[in-house]
């Protein structure tokens, strides 16, 4: 049988041929997923190990760069340094051998010896009889001033106290056409100014006040201004309630109209706290009171506090570089934060606490300023200032709604700035 005729056969008996278990739709599905499952790149797999080997050359390749660019910049620097140390050989070489040339050269002194030559002996001769001859009569000149010099001294004196003689008898004076060196008085009777003049400022004067005040006026000039650090121990005083001694910094400038009368200004930072302990039931105000927890027994009230003071000082002078300051003010406070701790009698032998924070800041009416202290200049132009204020509170602050007291200490160390 031929390959064509049997393959004929074969096809028309698989024609319609159907296996057992064919389900058209299972392929048609399969298809349809080959379709749309997109075939990844190789280095997906491979992404981290990839990224990580690229970091990896990127800094080794930075390192190198940076290693090249330094080596080659200290390359340049010493290239230079060589060129600097070369141009100094050269030129003390060439120094050297300028100093050995001139070492080789004789002095020309021919000249010298030829201007001599030129002078005859008998005008040597004539020259040195007139300088001796000379030297003599100049020696006997000087001897006869040395006789004359207590007379000239006495006739001048004399001519001194005649006042009333004519000029012109003085100039027929024989002695008087002569210059004749005399002798200087012992004690001059002329007025010398000491070394240094008094400093007003010194112990050696003692001004008064309003002298004081006059020079300090004078030299004033405008608005001065000066910037000073500030740190002040206060104790609080509440009703009710125990204050205890809290510390204050910040920063105040003070404008100077006039040497007697400044204006003080500025910000000044405090926390302070208090404790309640009696008249517990009338705080009613104080929120976050849980009594299911026992008897209320303490409260413990910390408050972040800004003040900003506006104080009129009072100069009185001492001295020139110290004074007695006095001061009046008012002052307005910015509470931030205040964090309120509650202690409650549990039983006989337990007792628990709760805390309430406020967070949102309020301004509150502050108090009246009263301000007594002294300042002294040092000798580095800084001043140095030393006081005790009291404050009264003018209404409630804080949450408790109190109206507290304040009595402390303050310092103060003053910058010129204008």
């Amino acid at each position: 049988m031929e390959d064509n005729t049997f393959d004929s056969e074969v096809k028309s008996k698989l024609e319609n041929y159907e296996a057992t278990g064919f389900d058209p739709t299972a392929l048609a599905s399969l298809h349809h997923q080959m379709a749309t499952v997109s075939i990844l790149p190789w280095y997906r797999n491979y992404r981290t190990e990839l990224l990580v080997g690229s970091a990896f050359l990127f800094t080794i390749l930075l390192i190198i760069w940076s290693q090249w660019l330094f080596t080659s910049r200290s390359a340049t620097i010493l290239e230079r340094e060589i060129m600097s140390l070369r141009d100094q050989v050269q030129e003390f070489e060439r120094l050297q051998t300028e100093r050995q040339q001139t070492k080789s050269m004789n002095p020309d002194t021919l000249k010298y010896f030829d201007e001599q030559d030129k002078i005859s002996s008998d005008e040597y001769l004539s020259l040195s009889s007139t300088i001796k001859r000379l030297e003599t009569a100049l020696q006997e000149v000087l001897v006869e001033q040395v006789k004359q010099k207590d007379v000239v001294g006495n006739q001048e004196n004399n001519l001194a106290s005649q006042d009333e003689e004519p000029l012109n008898q003085k100039t027929n004076l024989s002695f008087t056409k002569r210059i004749s060196p005399h002798s200087v008085a012992t004690e001059s009777r002329r007025a010398i100014a000491r070394n240094f003049p008094i400093d007003p400022a010194s112990p050696e004067r003692n001004l008064s006040t309003k002298a004081i005040r006059d020079i300090k006026k004078h030299y004033h000039k405008g608005l001065s201004i000066q910037v000073a650090p500030v740190f002040s121990l206060s104790k609080g005083f509440y009703n009710p309630g125990n204050g205890r001694f809290d510390l204050s910094v910040g920063l105040l400038g003070d404008f100077i109209t006039s040497p007697s009368i400044s204006l003080e200004t500025g910000i000044l930072y405090t926390q302070r706290h208090y404790s309640i302990s009696s008249d517990l039931a009338q705080r009613n105000v104080l929120p976050g009171i849980d009594e299911s927890l026992g008897e209320l027994s303490n409260v413990d009230i910390d408050s972040w506090i800004y003040e900003m003071p506006v104080n009129i000082k009072y100069r009185y002078p001492i001295s020139m570089k110290a004074n007695w300051i006095a001061g009046l003010g008012y002052s307005t406070y910015l509470y931030t934060k205040q964090l309120i701790e509650y202690d409650y009698q549990y039983n006989q032998s337990a007792s628990l606490n709760s805390a309430y924070t406020i967070n949102r800041a309020k301004v509150y009416s502050g108090t009246l300023n009263l301000m007594l202290g002294f300042n002294s200049e040092l000798k580095n132009k800084k001043i140095l200032e030393t006081s005790i204020y009291y404050q009264q509170g003018l209404g409630k602050m804080g949450i408790e709604e109190t109206i507290p007291t304040f009595v402390g200490l303050r310092g103060a160390y003053w910058f010129q700035v204008k």
